[in-house]
């Protein structure tokens, strides 16, 4: 929002705290230790001690009382007074702003650092207070006593407050008493008449009786002595109008030392002073805001900016209301602005997390302990303001450095060392799971320091929620993470992960309020599955992921597609007379970025297979396409088998030590870890590679699929429509290029279409159909003849412009140069004698063969031909490809009926007539023949 600066620009901490003068006696009050002037200056100097006090109802109450009873005014219950919160509730804060009021009323008359005490009291300051006594558990030792400047050595409370309120003169009225351990029975109500107007301000005394019932007093102890003689006070003070007593006493007896004595007095105690007196809490839970702001900062707002707070306020809470769904109820109210105004520049969620929950501790002293913890982190925040990268409107939880050392002295103390090692492995630095989030996302996330602000604030709650429910839930954590200006949904995102990688972070369902989040000392599973990680570290998982692939291609080979589908294949793969995909093992992965070593293998291993099946050499070798991993996509594959295998040695080994939410939450991991192996299959495998020509080309899918059976698909579908590597129908373009569009003689059908399966110059095609469907076509575009017949010398039928099916299983079936169809005749027409296409051509073949059934056929001229006999014909020579339909036309298709000794078709050509029967060739034949020969660079010797 435009306009709201950092806090640490507007408000300014007391000069301790800006310098970090932190030390604990600054915020424990010790009132014996001002009377002894032995106390830190802002407890000692009456001025500084009010100028950083703020006046609680509380306070203000017991000062008011004790102000009219020190004047004469109190009634009998305003004189007797106990103060009764938890530890560190500001019980020993209020006895010092006592004392100061007693012994400096007519300097805090003037002061303009007391205007607060003046307004609260007007006119009513106490004057001529003759005497203030004060008693703590360390004024008086139960065995040794306490020996005064003047040289009086006192053993007992009495004793002490008989010399405090009136020197030796007071004192020799209980002297024998207090000698002999023993209470003055009706005695002190003399000491006090001498001594008003007096106050006595006593301090732990339950705590004094826990090591009083150790000393014996005849039948009874100390303790009990003590005890009794509270009850001799009170009744006293009852009796001298200008008296006043005010006690402090722990919240409960479970504040005490254990042992049971202990515990007895403090009941004892608290009874007799709540029959006479009255009891006062000195900061209410709704004051804490305003005690802590006055205690720690000089100003919150400069001049001339008072309603600075409520515009930070104001901006907050309309941010909760905007997503009121996604914050607690509370703070989407108007309420919740009033709570930002008055504890700014703190966020009110980290003033109540150590209050409320910290304070439930019976360890943590209440007020003092939030005190001490809140001026630790002021002052951190403090000294590194200059070089902060991060959006500090308030100071909230999630600005909680957990290495300082205030804080982790009050962590272990409070909650156990272990807690040490669960911040470090989750919190505190770049290292830790919440430090190293941040730094891969980059950005805002280093920046801003969402990971670990979100671990700080986790910390910061995992202690004293309500009902023994520690944590703060998914909506807690929006309040202490989220910041105006800065994207809301990084702590949903950040939430996430840090629940995937923290160790420590435990998290359970909280109803309406999402999930409860929390750090404990017992590891979760995460912490168990990072040690299992780092064990299968360097290992490749080649075999389970081969297993993957062979399970997931019996399970289809894609919607749609026409190949066979091989995993790992090996290297002396047989045949395969259709077209089939080849998937490489993870050994042979395609390095997109590598320096050309692992293309190399790729390369090889293709070629490999394309050139050799088994001991011979392939010939089917234009059916083969190769799917090969990606590096990149690899190393994510293995990296999600890792997990899973992690996860599995988990169950293995600690399925019998988890709990059942831990055993629900190691199902589910492993559940979604699997689903992710799988998944990660298809972006793993991107490279298809195929042989053309004499070199391995490779292309790399611009997408994936996470199903592999999808996956094998859109390969598919990218080769057939995209790439056109596979023609799902040979065109009549490819057709001519490819050698099969004869402009003589003729093919068989079936050469047609092994031509396609054989040879890499030529496209894939899905299936022989593709083929055979593209020559039909061709014919009934006129660009090619369909004939049937044993042989192109004995056709019997001819189709040309014309629909016909073609099988390319059916044998006798050829493609021959395309021809006009003869119109059909008239009923009774007869055929004109010169010569047809069909006859001509089957004249010419019969010549060319010299079979028994051309015997004694005649030229056109209708002169005999003259025919040659061959014992012995061979042809051989090396045949480019672009020249095999040539082959075709002037060798294979004429000697279809001869009775050959051998015939090798490939880029080495063949031809042997067999020996014995003599083949009767005609002159031009040999001549065609031998002529061809020489174009083609082929050897030509006939034997006569």
């Amino acid at each position: 929002m435009i306009g709201l600066k950092p806090w640490y620009a507007i408000a300014t901490p007391h000069e301790d705290i800006r310098k970090g003068r932190l030390e604990e006696a600054v915020f424990a009050a010790n009132v014996w230790a001002v009377v002894q002037n032995t106390a830190p200056e802002v407890y000692l100097d009456p001025e500084e001690f009010f100028r950083k006090t703020y006046m609680t109802v509380g306070l203000s109450t017991v000062l008011r009382r004790v102000a009219g009873a020190l004047r004469g005014n109190g009634e009998s219950g305003d004189r007797i007074i106990s103060l009764q919160t938890a530890f560190g509730g500001g019980k020993t804060h209020t006895l010092v702003a006592l004392w100061h009021l007693a012994k400096h009323a007519a300097k805090l008359k003037k002061s303009a650092c007391a205007a607060d005490l003046r307004r609260i009291l007007g006119d009513c300051f106490p004057e001529k207070v003759r005497g203030v006594a004060v008693f703590t558990n360390a004024t008086c030792d139960v065995t040794q006593g306490r020996k005064s400047p003047d040289g009086v050595h006192t053993r007992t409370l009495w004793g002490e407050l008989a010399l405090q309120l009136g020197g030796k003169t007071l004192y020799q009225k209980v002297q024998a008493n207090d000698q002999a351990q023993r209470v003055p029975q009706g005695l002190f109500v003399e000491v006090l008449r001498h001594a008003a107007p007096c106050l006595i301000l006593l301090d732990e005394l339950a705590d004094y009786c826990v090591g009083a019932a150790s000393v014996p007093v005849g039948d009874t102890t100390l303790a009990d002595q003590t005890i009794s003689f509270i009850q001799q006070l009170t009744e006293a003070v009852q009796q001298v109008p200008w008296a006043v007593v005010v006690a402090t006493l722990p919240a409960s007896k479970y504040e005490v030392a254990q042992s049971e004595k202990g515990q007895e007095a403090f009941v004892t105690l608290e009874k007799r002073f709540q029959r006479l007196g009255a009891d006062i809490k000195p900061v209410a839970d709704d004051e804490i805001y305003e005690v802590v702001r006055t205690r720690l900062f000089e100003s919150i707002t400069p001049d001339g900016a008072k309603d600075y707070p409520q515009k930070v306020a104001q901006a907050y809470q309309g941010a909760y209301a905007a997503h009121a769904g996604e914050v607690p109820n509370e703070a989407a109210k108007n309420t919740y602005r009033e709570q930002i105004e008055r504890a700014y520049p703190f966020h009110p969620l980290l003033i109540d997390a150590l209050y409320t929950r910290w304070g439930s501790h019976p360890d943590f002293q209440r007020t003092r302990g939030v005190l001490r913890l809140l001026a630790s982190i002021i002052c951190d925040l403090w000294q590194r303001r200059e070089g902060n990268t991060q959006t500090q409107h308030l100071i909230q939880p999630c600005d909680v450095r957990w290495s300082v050392d205030a804080l982790q002295a009050a962590l272990t103390r409070l909650w156990g060392p272990a807690y040490q090692s669960v911040a470090a492995a989750d919190v505190l630095g770049e290292k830790s799971n919440a430090g190293a989030f941040d730094e891969e996302r980059g950005g805002d996330y280093r920046s801003e320091g969402i990971g670990r602000g979100l671990g700080a604030a986790i910390l910061l709650g995992s202690f004293g929620g309500q009902g023994g429910r520690s944590g703060f839930s998914s909506k807690d954590l929006k309040l202490a993470c989220s910041r105006v200006g800065l994207n809301w949904n990084y702590t949903d995102g950040a939430l996430l992960e840090l629940e995937n990688r923290c160790f420590y972070l435990h998290a359970t369902a909280a109803g309406s309020l999402g999930k409860r989040y929390w750090f404990g000392t017992k590891p979760t599973l995460n912490k168990l599955v990072v040690q299992y990680r780092q064990q299968c570290s360097g290992k490749d998982f080649e075999d389970e992921i081969l297993e993957d692939l062979k399970s997931e291609t019996q399970k289809g080979a894609g919607a749609g597609t026409t190949w066979r589908v091989i995993a790992n294949p090996a290297e002396d793969l047989p045949e395969q007379k259709s077209l089939t995909l080849l998937i490489l093992p993870p050994s042979l992965a395609w390095d997109e970025n590598g320096n050309g070593k692992s293309k190399d293998a790729v390369r090889k291993r293709v070629m490999k297979i394309s050139l050799r099946c088994g001991g011979k050499d392939r010939i089917y070798r234009n059916t083969l396409l190769f799917l090969a991993p990606a590096s990149r996509g690899l190393s994510k594959l293995r990296q999600a088998h890792r997990e899973w295998s992690a996860l599995e040695g988990v169950r293995a080994d600690y399925a019998d030590q988890l709990d059942e939410e831990q055993k629900e939450d190691l199902k589910k991991r492993l559940e979604s870890a699997r689903r992710a192996t799988l998944e990660a299959l298809g972006p793993a495998y991107t490279v298809v590679l195929r042989v053309r020509g004499q070199d391995v080309e490779n292309m790399t899918l611009a997408d994936a699929r996470r199903a592999f059976q999808e996956h094998l698909g859109y390969v598919w579908a990218t080769l057939v429509e995209d790439e056109e590597w596979i023609l799902r129908r040979v065109g009549s373009v490819t057709l001519g290029n490819s050698g099969v569009v004869p402009k003589e003689g003729g093919l068989r059908l079936k050469d047609a279409v092994e031509a396609f399966l054989r040879f890499t110059d030529k496209p894939m095609v899905s299936s022989r159909d593709a083929v055979t469907s593209g020559i039909a076509q061709a014919c009934l575009d006129g660009l090619v003849g369909i004939a049937r017949g044993g042989s192109l010398s004995s056709l019997q039928s001819r189709y040309c412009k014309q629909a016909v099916s073609l099988d390319p299983s059916e044998g006798g079936v050829w493609v021959i140069p395309p021809f006009t169809p003869e119109p059909e005749k008239a009923h009774g027409e007869s055929e004109p004698h010169s010569r047809s296409a069909a006859s001509s051509l089957e004249r010419s073949e019969g010549l060319a063969l010299g079979d028994s059934e051309n015997a004694g056929a005649t030229s056109t001229a209708g002169q005999p031909i003259t025919k040659r006999p061959v014992r012995r014909l061979v042809i051989r020579g090396a045949v480019p490809v672009e020249n095999w339909g040539e082959l075709f036309r002037c060798f294979v298709a004429p000697a279809a009926r001869m009775n050959l000794r051998k015939l090798h078709l490939g880029v080495q050509f063949e031809m042997e007539a067999a020996e014995g029967q003599g083949l009767n060739l005609n002159d031009s034949t040999l001549k065609a023949m031998k002529e061809a020969s020489q174009q083609l660079g082929l050897d030509f010797k006939i034997e006569e």
